[in-house]
């Protein structure tokens, strides 16, 4: 069985990492041989071993390419593909037509969030209802992501996330660590998320200062870049600014999320919903427990009063509360972060997002007599 995976980039991120851990794991199946097609002309961060698959550059040279369809088409032909799965909308926008032409199975895998609010001016469902009548399968990494979209049961897959153990095993030492950050208090609280309008830093910085005003043995960090961050940096007050600190985009997050006391996620749900979080996840491989507001997918993965707590979003005060909540009760905060922890190990393991990929693709190959390469 033949597998292209359809993609804008390989750029650092967490889609991008769910598709190398996948083509990891397919690896292991000799039934199973993997392409990837890359439009984006950016410099392919992730190493890919070419015994997982082989990386084929398709530039898309602007928004509106018409020369794609043929590169793809062709591309699809000569491999003799069997399945197609794309990685985003505008990569689906142009794998339907293609699937279609070349009697190939179409897996379209552009449902990777949960927005509240949807209406065709958002890019991914205008893309989504015009593709999801040519795909064989619609596969999102949460319930709450066919539910947004309004996926047809019939065609509609969940397949979460899979967390890779390995990023957790060789961290920083945490006491040099502490030392070159400037951390001196014996808790911390972080949060990791690109600084963006679809993520409530605001909130987080908010319930960050009231915790400051409270106590003095807590350090709060965020992690992440973007177009907001002077704007929120900005808004901290001077007599917390040694406590709240901003650490821009960093190469080893598992390390910095490892001394995290309480790992939050604040999300703008007025924008934007959350699929399968990976900076949750990260947080709950390493043992430690969550607050999160409660939206989109993020319900599936922390379960409100056993990993971690759901808030309201642009709630800071519950916020406040729940954080201050798990820093006063330590019994309490191990037994979420011990319990999180084994739930990345089962639900969300590398293992079971590999077989549940290798059971949709085995099901559309056997409905076209293709399980051979």
């Amino acid at each position: 069985m033949r597998i292209l995976h359809f993609t804008e980039s390989l750029r650092r991120g967490g889609k991008e990492r769910q598709i190398v851990e996948l083509l990891r794991g397919l690896s292991r199946h000799s039934d199973i041989k993997s392409f990837v097609a890359v439009t984006d002309e950016d410099e392919v961060r992730y190493e890919i071993d070419r015994e997982y698959a082989q990386i084929i550059q398709l530039v898309r040279r602007g928004k509106r390419d018409l020369r794609l369809f043929k590169s793809l088409y062709e591309l699809v032909f000569d491999l003799k593909i069997d399945i197609i799965h794309s990685w985003g909308s505008m990569c689906s926008i142009y794998a339907a037509p293609v699937a279609k032409l070349c009697g190939t199975a179409f897996v379209n895998g552009f449902v990777r969030d949960a927005p509240p609010h949807m209406t065709l001016w958002n890019r991914n469902y205008s893309r989504g209802k015009l593709t999801i009548p040519f795909s064989d399968i619609v596969v999102a990494n949460s319930r709450a992501g066919l539910a947004a979209y309004d996926i047809p049961e019939r065609k509609g897959v969940c397949i979460y996330n899979g967390f890779n153990p390995e990023r957790v095993v060789k961290l920083t030492d945490e006491a040099e660590l502490r030392s070159r950050l400037g951390i001196a208090t014996p808790h911390v609280v972080g949060m990791v998320a690109n600084f963006t309008p679809n993520k409530d830093y605001a909130i987080f910085v908010e319930m960050a200062c009231r915790i400051c005003h409270l106590r003095d043995d807590v350090t709060f960090v965020a992690v992440g870049d973007g177009e907001k961050l002077r704007q929120v940096r900005n808004s901290v007050p001077p007599e917390h600014s040694s406590r709240i600190k901003f650490l821009g985009r960093r190469n080893d997050v598992e390390s910095i999320a490892n001394l995290f006391t309480v790992g939050v996620l604040a999300t703008n749900s007025s924008v934007h919903g959350e699929g399968i979080s990976n900076a949750i996840t990260e947080c709950m491989a390493l043992g430690k427990p969550i607050v999160a507001t409660n939206d989109g997918g993020t319900p599936e993965l922390v379960l409100e009063g056993r990993t971690g707590f759901l808030v309201p979003s642009h709630d800071a005060g519950a916020l406040t509360d729940r954080v201050l909540k798990l820093l006063n009760n330590v019994e309490l905060a191990n037994d979420f972060g011990m319990k999180g922890r084994r739930r990345i190990e089962t639900a969300f393991s590398l293992d079971a997002m590999t077989d549940a990929y290798l059971r949709l693709y085995r099901g559309l190959a056997d409905k076209r007599g293709t399980r051979a390469i």
